[in-house]
């Protein structure tokens, strides 16, 4: 038996039907074969009875699901560089599809899996230690960015996340999510009495134009309309000017750091029925000056 399911068809939810089989009890096949094992090659025949095998999950219960409508998207923009393409892409053509039944839990490491060469990534930067590094994966966070966007105003449950440590300008402030192989995850769990099928797709950036990512769950509304308050920032923060002589300098320009809070606000009849507080701090990023390697 195969059961039912609920796929992405020409961008559209499309329930595929469950497909009933048949079965046969392992102690009955082996009452039957035993005593023909004994006999001539041509006698070996055996005839057993088989019987109706549902499926577990059947096309009404795909139907139920009411996988029907756009319950929140985001989309963000990235500036050209052939390794976003490569890893932001590839990040979303694992993320699209995936079907959450209601209590389950979303797992960006889960479902992407490691950033390996062998998973379809290349190297790009990352933020470690407060600085802009070279590593495999580089890109993710962007979709983990705008995957968390989407669920964020599809109204679904917060599990994990947790923000860069230094702002990034193309990124709604405190509103975003980082993500690092296997420690660091974005997870979201679908607290509603509906499935959600979540899709993603990118538009490649070329040397002219920016690219972007877009995450939409398709599911059934739970609520009028999900927003978030103007994010608030206060306490700024300035960084160092930092001389690097290494060889694996990467030049970075100061951006201020500074705390941020937001609420996320639910709306039933035209009213609030629910708010979510939200808040961050960043780091200042430092000025990083390259300067020629000092001859040893």
């Amino acid at each position: 038996p195969k059961n039912a399911t609920v796929r992405l068809v020409n961008g559209k939810p499309k329930v595929i039907p469950a497909v009933n089989g048949t079965t046969i009890k392992a102690d009955k096949l082996k009452k039957a074969i035993e005593p023909v094992l004994i006999k001539p090659a041509a006698e070996r025949t055996v005839s057993v009875q088989l019987t109706g095998d549902k499926a577990s999950f059947s096309t009404e219960d795909a139907r139920n699901l009411r996988i029907k409508q756009v319950t929140g998207q985001f989309t963000t923009y990235f500036p050209y560089l052939p390794y976003r393409n490569i890893n932001i892409g590839r990040a979303a053509a694992l993320i699209n599809g995936t079907l959450l039944k209601p209590g389950e839990i979303f797992s960006l490491n889960q479902i992407v899996g490691e950033r390996t060469a062998a998973n379809g990534f290349t190297e790009g930067y990352i933020i470690k230690d407060g600085r802009f590094r070279k590593e495999l994966g580089g890109g993710v966070s962007q979709s983990a960015t705008t995957t968390f966007n989407a669920m964020f105003f599809a109204g679904l449950k917060d599990i994990e996340h947790k923000p860069h440590g230094l702002y990034i300008d193309r990124y709604p402030a405190g509103r975003e999510a980082t993500v690092a192989w296997p420690s660091l995850d974005l997870k979201f769990q679908n607290d509603t009495k509906y499935g959600v099928l979540v899709q993603a797709y990118i538009v490649k950036a070329t040397p002219s134009s920016k690219g972007s990512i877009t995450v939409r769950m398709w599911s059934t509304k739970s609520y009028d309309k999900v927003e978030a308050t103007s994010p608030v920032k206060s306490n700024f923060t300035t960084g160092r000017e930092i001389k690097d002589d290494s060889k694996d300098c990467e030049p970075t320009s100061p951006v201020r750091g500074f705390d941020v809070r937001y609420q996320r606000l639910f709306y039933q009849d035209g009213s609030v029925v629910r708010r979510e507080n939200f808040s961050w701090t960043y780091e200042p990023t430092n000025q990083v000056i390259c300067e020629k390697p000092k001859s040893r």
